[in-house]
């Protein structure tokens, strides 16, 4: 792995940041904004992901990163963290098959983990659905947590 494969993110309510060496991508918006554009009937279901997916995917072309090299990813967002522990068992560190296998959970239950972390948590799934999108359209083959 060379530097150039490797990306640092954050994605806060408020903005988004991704950066490899060669550039620094900064949004002023972020995973708020993505709800008020996705989640139009006040809850997570089937629309309101395929909208969110769409909102991210557009976001993602903007970055111009190299989708055809492999990535690796750090970051130390804190939704990354309580998306471990309920998905991960608090690794520090999620490959796109852990990611994947986690993602068809959150799916096929979707109802039952919104209500298990609550309305007031909505931004984690945003967040899921963000990393999830992330590994497919950036290329990244593994995330590492930061302390």
């Amino acid at each position: 792995m060379t530097d150039q494969n490797m990306l640092q993110f954050s994605l806060s309510l408020d903005d988004i940041q991704i950066s490899d060496q060669a550039q620094n991508f900064e949004l002023s918006q972020g995973l708020s904004d993505i709800q008020k554009q996705s989640i139009r009937r006040g809850y997570v279901d089937a629309l309101a992901i395929e909208n969110m997916i769409y909102v991210i995917e557009e976001i993602l072309e903007k970055t111009h990163i190299d989708h055809k090299t492999q990535h690796y990813a750090q970051t130390s967002d804190m939704f990354i963290k309580e998306l471990s522990a309920i998905f991960f068992n608090s690794d520090m560190c999620i490959d796109q098959i852990k990611l994947e296998h986690a993602f068809n959970e959150f799916i096929e239950h979707t109802e039952y983990y919104v209500n298990k972390v609550g309305d007031e948590k909505i931004h984690l799934f945003i967040y899921f659905v963000f990393i999830r999108e992330m590994m497919h359209h950036l290329n990244i083959i593994e995330i590492d947590i930061l302390p």
